[in-house]
């Protein structure tokens, strides 16, 4: 099954992926350039977290300092990257399954056993990329901005109800669950002041 989860993951960058790849990146080149006032004073943020909704995780993106080094209550503003805002409609379960029969079909292959009693195909059964492609892409979009503003600021990627773990997106590996963010940087030399 790995050509069509080929075809598939094809499929999915190209049609709902690199649409949103211009926006998304732009949104990070504002938050890396400063162009969020985050805090009433002018204390410089050095390390930000990226949020995505984890039940879409590009419906929308929002980021702040990270909260392991800068007190909550002094966060003024949250940058927040709406994808309906620029004429990005969501994509559903149901598109994704659209797409998936589509590369099937145009693949020839009899799918008839992954479709439950409503006729809705299962996709689980054949295909799981799509979480980690998104994944993928927000960091590619990091990656980018960062060329783009040569900015120092380090960021981590977390889901908006902190199920999936916390990516590094300057590195792109995820850090394990019993590492604190602090305990992480400073095993990579880096020594930020903490405000908390």
């Amino acid at each position: 099954m790995s050509y069509i989860e080929t075809k598939i993951d094809e499929a999915f960058i190209n049609t709902f992926l690199l649409s949103r790849e211009k926006v998304v990146t732009d949104f990070l080149v504002d938050v890396l350039s400063s162009q969020y006032q985050f805090r009433e004073d002018d204390r410089k943020i050095e390390v930000i977290s990226l949020y995505y909704y984890a039940a879409n995780p590009l419906a929308f993106l929002f980021a702040l300092p990270n909260y392991e080094y800068y007190a909550p209550d002094k966060t003024t503003q949250i940058a927040e990257l709406h994808l309906k805002d620029h004429s990005l409609e969501d994509y559903s379960y149901f598109d994704v399954q659209e797409l998936c029969k589509t590369v099937l079909n145009e693949n020839n292959i009899d799918y008839s056993a992954y479709l439950n009693d409503d006729n809705q195909l299962d996709f689980a059964n054949y295909w799981e990329n799509q979480n980690g492609l998104e994944i993928d892409f927000i960091k590619n979009c990091w990656k980018n901005a960062k060329e783009n503003t040569r900015s120092k600021m380090i960021g981590f990627l977390e889901s908006s109800d902190n199920s999936a773990g916390i990516f590094d997106l300057d590195n792109g590996f995820e850090l394990p669950f019993e590492i604190e963010i602090d305990e992480y940087l400073q095993s990579r030399g880096f020594l930020i002041n903490k405000e908390i």
